[in-house]
């Protein structure tokens, strides 16, 4: 499942002012790519409780909002404010495993984009006014995931050629123009199609994120990119799901005590982590194996001797 993040690349390219709403959790596959996208789940009934429990103590951003899905205060702001309420440009961009809920009716009615995975020509069309169809094509030549953009007829065009050029950048910083079979083609006026496939091993972008864009559990929120730890000596954060590959975990850190060391978990179980000095910063890895079926819980935790103040700069995962 790695044509996300491949995907979510180029259509940040495309769409840089839309405001990404990622309905896909449990999983959640395209907002770990997308800083400052929101994350949701489109059918809170469906969840156990303890997980349910779980995914409400997040927050996101700098405003500190819930879950889209588990805060029926927010979601009742979100849906009667929609689309102006989230701001930008573009209508938001809603994506989604498999067809729309009719909770997202709203939303849809006012204009807004989807982004749905799967074969989409047996679901019914979403409400609101007509749209044309991209087809993304991720992934290798030997397993091709397939997304579809339902996006304002209007916007086809401009949105597919802005897709086509980004591909080439991203596979010459990705191992190279050659490693890759990248196409798209325009088949009718509301309809193209653009596919970027790996020819050997799939080559993903490193995912970086600053310390503010992540989705935490602490009490207070982030004023500046970085996120204040403050006095917690407990912190989860909700990555969505990442791509099934050997990797390595990385938090990027300032203000601790190297004598007195974290611990890094990842799902709950604690990771034979190392702490290594970066300048100024304090690098805490470890290796991992991913889950491409659900969204990873990176636990962070603090010896209660620790001082307080530290600061969480960031979070990598990549090679």
């Amino acid at each position: 499942m790695s044509a996300a993040a491949i995907l979510a690349s180029l259509l940040r390219e495309a769409l840089p002012e839309a405001t990404v709403l990622d309905f896909g959790l449990p999983a959640g596959r395209v907002f770990p790519w997308w800083p400052g996208a929101r994350c949701g789940i489109a059918d809170p009934a469906a969840l156990p409780p303890a997980e349910a429990a779980l995914l409400r103590r997040f927050r996101l951003g700098p405003a500190g909002l819930p879950v889209c899905g588990l805060d029926a205060a927010a979601d009742a702001a979100l849906l009667a404010g929609a689309p102006a309420a989230l701001g930008g440009v573009w209508p938001p961009l809603l994506v989604v495993e498999g067809a729309a809920p009719a909770a997202l009716t709203p939303l849809l009615d006012a204009g807004a984009m989807l982004l749905q995975h799967g074969l989409t020509e047996a679901m019914a069309p979403p409400p609101g006014p007509p749209r044309g169809r991209i087809m993304l094509l991720g992934g290798s030549v030997s397993r091709i995931e397939r997304w579809d953009l339902l996006l304002p007829a209007a916007q086809l065009g401009p949105v597919f050629g802005r897709m086509q050029a980004a591909a080439q950048p991203l596979a010459a910083a990705l191992g190279g123009a050659a490693q890759w079979q990248i196409g798209g083609r325009t088949v009718m006026e509301q309809l193209a199609s653009i596919g970027m496939l790996a020819l050997g091993t799939e080559q993903l972008p490193p995912l970086r994120l600053p310390g503010a864009a992540l989705a935490h559990d602490l009490p207070h929120l982030a004023a500046g990119p970085e996120l204040p730890l403050g006095t917690a000596r407990r912190l989860r954060l909700l990555l969505g799901a990442l791509p099934a590959r050997p990797a390595w975990l990385r938090l990027r850190l300032r203000g601790i005590d190297p004598d007195l060391g974290p611990g890094l978990f990842l799902d709950g179980l604690r990771l034979d982590a190392q702490l290594r000095p970066e300048g100024r910063d304090w690098l805490l890895e470890a290796p991992v194996g991913l889950r491409p079926d659900r969204a990873a819980v990176v636990g962070l935790a603090l010896p209660e001797r620790a001082p307080p103040g530290a600061l969480l700069l960031g979070l990598e995962v990549g090679p």
